[in-house]
């Protein structure tokens, strides 16, 4: 009988999608609602436990798959061209921007650190199952191969996608949803691509956090933004937005270090 290790990655992705939907879509809010009465904390809080679990869930699949190495969970390979960590900060300050001539008196600042912890716990969970597992298990099945490794990011990018289309549970509109699958995938290939330049996964969690969190601040309660106003429309300016890190992804995995990663392959499977 196979084990888990030695599943095609096509499996492990699908299963691991399976159970994040489970999670995602299960009722939670009722257990919590019970204690919390704020509409904002309730969804926070809720959204917090649910990406805990698949927080915990990856890092548990990462240890029994041993995909450190190509994962960026190792100290063996030094976190290298750390300043393209930081080429996402335009979208920082185009969210400021989204709430810049916004009242900001009726903020409330535990709601600010709520919002930051989610959004963080966001980018840790997901980073972690799409980069640091799913992204290596594809590498190991096709990373020796002519294009393998770009194969193998732009698969997990297109998980990556996929996931999102879970938000078809609280919107009804299918274009917006689309939309979120579009741009979800332009950074998912970035990221795919940046953790196999720099070696290092978790300042790209904390990256993918912070975008979250710049563009949920229009969303506190307190602040009413033309993006609130928008919400409702769709809108293809994410897509546009987003767009620049998929084509700076492109450019960056010109000049990756294929050799490296073979020897990152190499050494899992000696480990395995």
């Amino acid at each position: 009988m196979p084990t888990i290790k030695n599943q095609s990655p096509f499996v492990i992705a699908i299963v691991i999608l399976g159970i994040m939907a489970i999670i995602m879509l299960t009722p939670t809010e009722a257990v919590f609602n019970k204690v919390i009465n704020n509409d904002f904390k309730l969804e926070y809080v809720d959204l917090i436990f649910k990406m805990g679990l698949l927080f915990f869930m990856g890092y548990g699949f990462i240890r029994i798959l041993k995909t450190h190495m190509l994962g960026g969970l190792t100290r063996q390979f030094p976190w290298r061209f750390k300043y393209l960590n930081l080429i996402p900060v335009y979208l920082f300050i185009i969210g400021l921007l989204s709430i810049y001539w916004s009242d900001f008196s009726q903020i409330v600042p535990t709601n600010v650190l709520l919002l930051l912890f989610a959004c963080l716990m966001v980018g840790f969970a997901e980073e972690y199952i799409f980069r640091g597992l799913l992204q290596p298990l594809f590498l190991r099945k096709y990373g020796s191969r002519k294009y393998g490794v770009f194969l193998s990011i732009l698969l997990a990018s297109v998980f990556f996608g996929i996931f999102h289309l879970l938000n078809l549970a609280k919107n009804d509109s299918i274009w917006q949803v689309l939309v979120q699958v579009v741009f979800a995938f332009f950074i998912g290939f970035f990221f795919g691509v940046l953790l196999l330049k720099t070696n290092k996964l978790i300042p790209i969690s904390i990256t993918h956090g912070l975008i979250n969190f710049f563009f949920s601040l229009a969303f506190l309660p307190g602040i009413k933004t033309l993006q609130n106003e928008a919400a409702e429309t769709v809108s293809f300016a994410p897509i546009i937005l987003f767009l620049p890190l998929f084509i700076i992804g492109l450019l960056i995995y010109k000049k990756l270090n294929k050799k490296e990663i073979i020897y990152k392959l190499e050494i899992e499977n000696i480990h395995d």
